[in-house]
């Protein structure tokens, strides 16, 4: 067989699918010539099921670099029988002959003696002729793989648990384990005792019911276990656990919450041995508990057979490792593109997240997650030659691409913290260039006075910038925020208030509070129906959208920014499978971008089509770049189109454009309205801060403690309504509609 030839047969054992990931074919039939040269040069058994043949063949392939040139396959498996024994037909003939069992049931109840597949059908009564019920193509392959180490890298709803949940329930009346002899010297043995590991106990009790809804199937195997009561097959307490009649056991332990980080961890499954060890959504895992719990009983148990099922989180630990790294190790890589269904439910997935989070959790790539959650190409792409002190210099805009620096739309973001001090962060969208861009950031220490620096800070801020929005963290500053709020309403009762005061009170309608664990509403653009997310995770899915697509800009000297955003990493994942956001290293902060995701997410709430204000809910069609340059945009024609128009800065999630038919014109003398309305932002100077301090006489004092003086709290002051707990408050419109008019 030539290099060209055996290229291509081998070629023909994987699949490349719609979105460019290579996989293994299960039901691959190799070539003849292919298996005869494999078992000629590297000594792989010929005489074996083709499920063999090709994990033997892909498995040479895969790490044949690694060793000589003729390596060993190093897994430890016994095969799969190629076919029944010899003088099995002649015996299904006699059976049918002297029985009422006809041929095929006899057939298949010979086949379950040899193959896994064949009792699980014949036990749970599938078959390939129903749709509905029956075992996949490559979950057969995996029920039949007898290798003793398997990892399986599977994409999101491909039914890995439930195949391994039919693998289990197979060893606990098919494998024997021998326990030592009896009295009379004679070998006794018992049923497997396996040992399940899943980061949360949703996924653990998911996993119990499957093996007990099968169980249920079956009179004499439900007859057969020896737990639970009440009609239940399993107890949850002290730990989940199925036991049966032949000593078969099955408990399952919860790791991935609450693991300790002073090396205590792994509590009870600690000294623990089992002869079968499943572990479910293991690169979830802690790698602490797979050192602790799991290392040491492979150790002490050589046979001890072990599968770990995952998709890929993005860390590069032991799953990692297990999947691509070691010889020893059967991996089996199927994206979610397996699905028999996949063509109508993949338009949900693609939908589901960013590009990254599907290739991660459907693709089930081992992306560049491990380097944080916004990846280092992305923000060196970012990392614009420019500093904060030249936003306001004469052309520098013109420089930037931006016709008019009136035409931004800026918000703020604040995040409010008593030790590092509070954050201040300024972003412009350009509708013209459909770019964001970084315009100021600020750290106020914390200090005696902070609190009353802190809301100075916000005037002050709001008077340079006239914002359309402020969005501040509600946790910590939520005080700080009805304070401004208190105060805006006091200084709109001003007979002749001066400039600072004017924009002071738009504070009642920009200043909106953010709570990073509640759940944030939305609106559908098409039909109106109401969205929901959870606030921390829609915040950081926003900045990564943004960023993913080089549609953000900041400074290349603010490393404070650059250091955060690559240290910004997942730390694991809740129970929903949403994931839990932290620090690399604790020193180096996440604050800036606390409040730089904040300033972004103000917008996307408040101004693109999600926000759900003054939307007439209709099936929209398409605009062109054209229509979207006009002042005045008529809402039937906008649609999800506009994208593929090429329209540049239209965001895959985020779709901005000011609707200023309602607004007034950068020229204008005045703004519409009187000195309450929207103001101008064409020039900008600065104002300095005098006099800012005897504004919050009598307010609360937030520096050493969250509670107010007795004027805020006995309410001798105008009650404000304190900020929404489940989800940012929207301001008033304020005479601006969204893409759609309004």
């Amino acid at each position: 067989m030539n290099e060209t030839d055996r290229k291509a047969a081998v070629d023909r054992l994987f699949v490349v699918n719609e979105y460019g990931y290579k996989h293994q074919s299960p039901g691959a039939i190799p070539d003849p010539e292919l298996v005869e040269h494999y078992g000629k040069e590297y000594g792989i058994r010929t005489d074996l099921h083709r499920t063999c043949l090709n994990c033997q063949i892909r498995q040479v392939e895969k790490y044949k670099q690694f060793n000589s040139d003729k390596p060993p396959f190093a897994i430890e498996c016994s095969g799969i029988a190629k076919k029944l024994p010899t003088g099995a037909a002649q015996k299904l003939k006699q059976i049918a002959a002297s029985s009422d069992i006809p041929y095929e049931r006899a057939k298949k109840l010979m086949l379950s003696t040899i193959d896994p597949v064949a009792w699980i059908e014949l036990m749970f009564g599938f078959t390939d002729k129903d749709d509905e019920w029956n075992v996949r193509s490559y979950q057969k392959e995996q029920i039949r793989c007898t290798a003793n180490r398997v990892v399986i890298r599977e994409g999101r709803r491909t039914g890995k648990t439930f195949a391994m949940a039919l693998k289990l329930l197979y060893h606990v009346f098919n494998t024997e384990v021998k326990r030592g002899r009896n009295s009379e010297g004679e070998t006794t043995t018992r049923g497997p005792h396996i040992m399940i590991i899943t980061p949360f106990t949703m996924q653990l009790t998911n996993i119990f019911n499957e093996m007990e809804q099968l169980l249920k199937r079956n009179v004499d195997l439900k007859n057969f276990c020896s737990t639970g009561t009440g009609g239940n097959l399993f107890v949850k307490t002290p730990n989940h656990k199925m036991a049966f009649d032949n000593g078969a056991m099955i408990q399952g332990f919860v790791s991935g919450t609450g693991v300790k980080d002073d090396g205590s961890g792994g509590g009870t499954m600690r000294g623990q041995s089992a002869d079968i060890i499943y572990l479910d959504e293991m690169d979830m895992i802690p790698e602490e508990i797979l050192d602790k719990v799991i290392t040491p009983i492979l150790a002490t148990h050589p046979g001890t057979i072990m599968y770990a099922t995952s998709t890929p989180i993005g860390k590069r630990g032991k799953f990692y490792h297990w999947c691509l790294e070691r010889p020893d190790f059967k991996e089996d890589y199927l994206p979610s593109t397996m699905l028999p269904h996949w063509d109508s439910v993949k338009q949900e997935f693609e939908n589901d997240g960013t590009k990254e989070s599907f290739a991660a959790e459907y693709m089930a790539e081992f992306i560049d997650f491990g380097f944080g959650v916004f990846r280092p190409s992305w923000i060196a792409n970012s990392k614009a030659d420019y500093s904060y002190s030249q936003v306001d210099a004469p052309g520098f805009w013109n420089k930037m691409g931006v016709r008019d620096r009136a035409e931004m739309i800026i918000s703020i973001g604040i995040d409010w913290n008593k030790n590092a001090g509070s954050e201040f962060f300024v972003t412009g969208f350009s509708t013209g260039t459909g770019l964001w861009f970084a315009l100021e950031a600020v750290n106020i220490p914390a200090s005696k006075f902070s609190s009353k620096r802190w809301k100075e800070e916000v005037i002050r801020l709001n008077a340079k910038w006239k914002p359309d929005w402020i969005y501040a963290d509600e946790g910590y500053g939520h005080t700080i925020i009805e304070d401004l709020k208190l105060h805006a309403h006091r200084v709109k009762m001003k007979a002749k208030p001066n400039v600072i005061d004017q924009q002071t009170v738009q504070l009642i309608d920009r200043l909106v509070a953010y709570n990073f664990s509640s759940t944030i509403k939305m609106r559908d653009p098409i039909d109106g129906t109401e969205l929901k997310k959870a606030a921390k995770h829609y915040l950081v899915e926003n900045a990564v959208s943004i960023m993913e697509d080089s549609l953000f800009k900041f400074p290349h000297g603010d490393e404070k920014l650059s250091k955060q955003l690559s240290n910004y990493i997942i730390v694991k994942r809740n129970s929903a499978g949403k994931p839990v956001y932290g620090m690399s290293e604790a020193r180096v902060g996440d604050h800036r971008l606390d409040a730089w995701m904040l300033s972004l997410v103000a917008l996307t709430l408040e101004e693109s089509v999600y926000s759900g204000k003054g939307l007439a809910f209709s099936t929209p069609g398409f605009i062109s770049k054209k229509d979207l340059d006009q002042r005045e945009v008529d809402p039937s024609d906008i649609s999800d189109a506009v994208q593929k128009a090429g329209v540049p800065g239209m965001l895959s999630v985020v779709q901005l454009v000011r609707d200023q038919k309602a607004g007034w014109k950068s020229d204008d003398p005045e703004p519409r309205g009187g000195w309450g309305s929207k103001s101008s932002r064409g020039e900008i100077t600065r104002k300095g801060t005098e006099g800012f301090g005897h504004l919050f006489q009598g307010l609360a004092k937030h520096s050493e403690s969250l509670r107010g003086d007795d004027e805020y709290s006995s309410g001798r002051a105008q009650p404000i309504s304190a900020p929404s707990k489940t989800g940012p408050r929207r301001g008033r419109r304020r005479g601006r509609g969204n893409i759609f008019g309004g």
